[in-house]
């Protein structure tokens, strides 16, 4: 193989849990109790299958010392896997011992990694920022800044959303980000890099590899229009399905309708719980890899019959939506009144 060829990935977060799942059926807690192990387990799976010179951790194994040494257990079959496939670790320093015994090689701040391929084997070396050591690659942290005798130089930017960025002096800075989201706060694709460096041209090429089971997105739905609750539970399922086929994994969403949606029949109908449910249900029925966290009717796309226009409507419209966020009875009671007092507006008029 010419070139050097590695898997960046940063923070393992072996110890952490996802949250913000609410009330979620059985099927979908199992899946989030284990989705960042198998992240994790998928990301090594990429680093052999890659046939990869070295991985390189450029974050934490776990933000929780409290959980170093199970961490560190778990990790100790996978990375021995990856030994027994000439395939080392190389892990940033961290505050204990306890996974960075694990690593072939550990990179303290200051330092930088140099990496050379010698008689078809890549030897790997620390040394540090100001050393005039050469090789055909250079793996640094962006603080410290590229090297002046590598022909290819790696900056890496350690954070929790996968990104790539140029620096301004013109190098490349690149975070691997987490293998899998933590949470609805943290939305998109997690995965890993595969980086590709030619000492022949100095060129580096890092493909984004997806390596998250379960993955947070927010998504707007736009029919034409919407007179009843069960035209939302609808089109809902039907971009539910959408979805669910053109990922290979089950996404938790966060649905927005941005359309015209008219208030009429049963005022029950239309409590956000009611119509989160109905959808539910039926997907619970037959999981198809979709899991609606929440629905959302923003109040500008709201108008009742005839009285859109009318100021006072339109201030309980706005009420009645902020409302749907809370559901505690007596925010739902609430909800059913501020309906029930847009609609005799509406009738007064």
């Amino acid at each position: 193989m010419n070139g050097i060829r590695f898997v960046h990935t940063d923070h393992l977060r072996l110890a952490g849990s996802i949250a913000g799942l609410g009330a979620t059926p059985s099927w979908l807690r199992r899946l989030a109790r284990d989705a960042t192990r198998g992240a994790v387990s998928r990301v090594f799976e990429i680093a052999r299958s890659h046939d990869a010179d070295f991985i390189f951790i450029g974050g934490s194994c776990t933000e929780s010392e409290e959980f170093q040494s199970s961490v560190g257990r778990w990790l100790e079959k996978p990375i021995r896997n990856l030994r027994h496939r000439g395939i080392p670790v190389v892990m940033t320093a961290s505050q204990t011992t306890a996974t960075e015994r694990l690593a072939d090689i550990v990179l303290h701040p200051g330092n930088r990694l140099h990496a050379t391929r010698s008689e078809g084997q890549v030897r790997l070396e620390t040394h540090s920022a100001d050393s005039t050591r050469v090789s055909e690659l250079a793996v640094t942290p962006e603080l410290v800044g590229p090297s002046v005798k590598a022909a290819c130089n790696y900056l890496f930017r350690p954070r929790t959303r996968s990104a790539v960025v140029r620096s301004s002096d013109g190098q490349f800075v690149y975070s691997a980000g987490a293998s899998q989201s933590h949470g609805p706060h943290e939305q998109g694709e997690f995965g890993c890099l595969v980086v590709n460096a030619d000492s022949d041209t100095g060129q580096l090429d890092a493909i984004f590899e997806s390596t998250d089971p379960l993955r947070f997105e927010t998504r707007q739905i736009e029919p034409p229009s919407v007179t009843s609750s069960q035209m939302i539970c609808d089109a809902v399922l039907e971009e539910s399905r959408i979805l669910a086929r053109q990922q290979r994994r089950t996404t938790v969403v966060d649905w927005h309708l941005q359309t015209p949606v008219e208030c009429t029949g049963e005022i029950e109908s239309w409590w956000p719980d009611t119509i989160l449910n109905s959808v539910r249900s039926v997907l619970q029925d037959g999981h198809i890899g979709v899991w609606p966290r929440c629905i959302h009717l923003t109040p500008s796309s709201v108008r009742l019959p005839e009285r859109a226009d009318c100021a006072a409507t339109r201030v309980l419209t706005s009420l009645l939506f902020e409302k749907q966020r809370d559901s505690s009875p007596k925010s739902r009671t609430i909800f059913t009144e501020l309906i029930t007092g847009a609609r005799l507006l509406d009738r007064a008029a």
